[in-house]
């Protein structure tokens, strides 16, 4: 565990990023963006101290003092705290600075270069998480410039090994600075402000409230394994393995509405055009017994939709073999669940088990119940503050709560007591939203200035 002084970073950095060298302001997001990205922290390995450095140098240019925290070299947490009156509790604002793992060969630009192509910037960690820190940094400048009148101290973290599970990042965070605890709102990653496919409108922004419970599953077999040349009566553990993931992907689970995804379908139900609108409209009149054709045409217009009305699970990972000609004595394989959160994790397994329908498979599984509360909804100082800054960003775009497809860290902050939400600061076609993760991960390029005005204006109107 090692706490780096600020100063000390500024230091070895050297002094060629002078103030005055700045960019104009309508500049700084897509500048800061590019050296975050530059740092490449593909978790594993993270190597998060270098974009932590990157983010400290900016915030102490505008004269905001920072903490690099790490729990091991190279793992490096950034906290900065933006003190106000002390009127009302602290607001946390969180990012992650670790990314997925790029491919080169996979893309069409290099992923740790930002490059514009088409009116779109494409680089690994542009939509996750980068553009997030970058933001919060730009924005907790112009709060330093506003003065000190503010209601809550603003504390900035922009953490490590969110993509891995944590172990170096928040949870640890979480354990050596108590502090964190003290906020009473906390704004993340894990919502969705969604761009029409011609890219002249915003539909809505979705703050997330609530998020699916990710799971994995094992799918393991043993056998004799033996010499290629003479293979066996009796399918061995590869065969049976894969046919059993085979099966599991076939797996479909029933539809179901928690209430954020009630909500969520409620607010966009009305104003949702064509066969999309008239699924919604259909779920929205029957939310207890949502109709399964309806649920299937969201799926299908709209994956990510789709999956927040069910537990989903997705075959990811098959080990098995190590030569080509022998046959394999095991096989494995992973599946990744993602639970609702009132989901039965015994029943979830138990419909795997059926599944697989082999007793010599072993199915491991964590079934001890979901454990990811919902934030509230509804008329709170959080949605408020949402609703006027996107009123002034995107106007006439509703604000509706929403349940997020994947698994943040804000899941970890509602089970601590702090009311945790989800924005996404820049406006994305569906088309877009489906490259986090993957290659060519991209944000048009006239989401940048809009995306870093809305993240300002959203932590002024919680601070005043």
């Amino acid at each position: 565990m090692r706490f780096l002084p600020l100063l000390a970073v500024l230091f070895a950095l050297g002094s060629s990023h002078a103030a005055s060298s700045r960019p104009a302001p309508k500049d700084e997001l897509r500048t800061l963006l590019a050296e975050l990205i530059a740092a490449d922290t593909s978790n594993p390995p993270g190597n998060e101290t270098a974009a932590a450095q990157v983010a400290a140098r900016w915030l102490r240019e505008a004269g905001i003092e920072s903490e690099l925290i790490e729990p091991s070299p190279g793992r490096g947490n950034l906290l900065v705290r933006l003190k106000g009156n002390g009127k009302g509790r602290p607001l946390l604002v969180l990012a992650h600075l670790d990314t997925v793992p790029a491919v080169r060969a996979e893309w069409a630009t290099d992923p740790w270069k930002l490059t514009e192509k088409d009116g779109l910037l494409y680089g690994r960690g542009v939509q996750d998480n980068k553009g997030m820190a970058a933001a919060s940094i730009l924005a907790l400048r112009r709060l330093k410039q506003d003065g000190d009148n503010r209601s809550r101290d603003i504390v900035l973290y922009l953490g490590a090994d969110e993509e891995v599970g944590s172990g170096q990042g928040l949870d640890w965070m979480m354990e050596h600075r108590p502090e964190l605890k003290e906020a009473e709102f906390a704004l993340n990653e894990g919502g969705l402000t969604e761009l029409s496919p011609d890219r002249k409108s915003v539909r809505f922004v979705a703050l997330q409230a609530a998020e699916r419970v990710s799971r994995n599953v094992t799918l393991k077999a043993t056998g004799p394994g033996g010499h290629s040349s003479a293979p066996p009566v009796d399918a061995g553990p590869l065969v049976r393995v894969a046919a059993a993931v085979a099966r599991v992907g076939a797996l479909t689970f029933p539809a179901h509405l928690t209430p954020a995804a009630r909500l969520h379908i409620l607010g966009r139900a009305p104003t949702t055009p064509g066969e999309l609108g008239d699924a919604l409209r259909r779920i929205a009149a029957a939310p207890d017994a949502p109709p399964q054709d309806a649920v299937d045409t969201v799926a299908r217009l709209e994956p990510a939709l789709g999956a927040v009305l069910r537990t989903t699970c997705v075959p990811t990972v098959f080990n098995a073999g190590t030569r080509s000609n022998v046959i394999p004595a095991t096989a494995e394989a992973t599946v990744n669940c993602r639970l609702l959160p009132d989901t039965d994790a015994k029943a979830v397994r138990e419909h795997i088990v059926a599944a697989v329908n082999d007793k010599g498979i072993q199915v491991e599984m964590d079934v001890s119940p979901p454990d990811s509360p919902m934030s509230p909804v509804g008329d709170n100082a959080m949605f408020r503050a949402v609703k006027a800054a996107a009123a002034k960003v995107w106007p006439n775009a509703p604000v509706i709560p929403r349940q997020s497809t994947g698994t943040t860290e804000s899941a970890t902050l509602r089970r601590a007591g702090i009311h945790a939400y989800g924005i996404d600061l820049f406006a994305l076609t569906p088309e877009d939203a489906r490259t986090a993760h993957a290659p060519n991960e991209r944000v048009p390029v006239a989401s940048l200035q809009p995306g870093a005005e809305f993240v300002y204006l959203t932590l002024k109107h919680l601070t005043r």
